[in-house]
């Protein structure tokens, strides 16, 4: 999936760039949803990592609080 990203967000960054020098309305909009679709699947790809990447806290929630005794 990093390859698709990465296949659709480079040419989309160049079309952006050639864009915005030249004023060409109809690349801009073309580049702008290819950027779109790339941050998309970033998302997407990141996703799967959500567990590994939470919050400590939120994994032991339901769980004892650490070291905290209430005597």
């Amino acid at each position: 999936m990093k390859r698709v990203q990465i296949i659709i967000a480079i040419p989309s960054c160049f079309l952006l760039l050639f864009s915005l020098l030249t004023s060409y309305k109809a690349g801009l909009i073309i580049a702008m949803a290819g950027l779109f679709v790339g941050l998309i699947l970033r998302q997407v790809r990141l996703w799967k990592y959500r567990a590994i990447l939470d919050h400590p806290s939120r994994r032991y929630s339901s769980e004892e609080s650490f070291g905290d005794s209430e005597e």
